[in-house]
């Protein structure tokens, strides 16, 4: 598959429920404020929130670490003030195809204050993974941040992966040593087995936020 293909088989990935993640992502912006210090993770939503921030008036002076390659490709190709306006750093590693994403990060950071990252599914169990990488990512970002800014739609929420990224047991030792959680999700996880997922979240700590 060539390049440009991948690009268009992730674009048509990010517009499936595409309402339901650009509020999540408009509602995630909120949460992001100038001269801030962040990084965005893979996934469809977070590109989203990285097209949603392009467009605010929320993008001066901001220090953004990434490892999403289509964000970069977006900015590039429409938003080229991101990369003038702020500055843009880019993660070392291996580059993974499916997401369109760095993975086996290596960062300049030590330390930093938000993530904004996605999963494939979140659960009572914690943060999960369909494949390893993002297990990998996952835990070298939440070692290094003070706040994870999990964006997921409500299909993601009660949904069954296969890895773990982030055991409950240890999101609530992660709260208990003064580091915050937050979903922001849509509305659809307040029905279904979804609503049980979000109370059992909140019950361990994790802040969560409907659209």
């Amino acid at each position: 598959m060539k390049a440009r293909d991948l690009f268009l088989t992730f674009e048509k990935r990010r517009h499936l429920n595409s309402e339901a993640k650009r509020a999540i992502a408009r509602r995630a912006l909120d949460m992001v404020g100038p001269e801030e210090e962040i990084f965005l993770g893979a996934g469809t939503t977070v590109a989203q929130f990285g097209e949603e921030l392009a467009r605010s008036g929320k993008h001066f002076m901001l220090r953004i670490w990434t490892n999403n390659l289509f964000v970069v490709s977006l900015w590039l190709a429409k938003y080229e003030a991101m990369f003038s306006e702020n500055f843009v750093g880019i993660t070392a590693g291996e580059v993974s195809r499916k997401n369109l994403s760095i993975v086996n990060l290596v960062a300049a950071f030590s330390r930093i204050e938000k993530a904004v990252i996605g999963t494939p599914g979140i659960t009572a169990k914690g943060l999960l993974s369909d494949d390893i990488y993002t297990v990998q990512q996952t835990e070298f970002l939440i070692r290094k941040v003070r706040r994870v800014i999990i964006l997921a739609d409500s299909s993601k929420v009660g949904r069954e992966c296969t890895y773990t990224s982030r055991a409950m047991r240890m999101i609530r030792l992660d709260i208990k040593a003064g580091r915050e959680y937050t979903l922001v999700t849509d509305a659809g996880a307040a029905s279904g087995q979804a609503r049980e997922t979000v109370e059992r979240l909140r019950e361990s700590g994790i802040h969560v936020e409907m659209v």
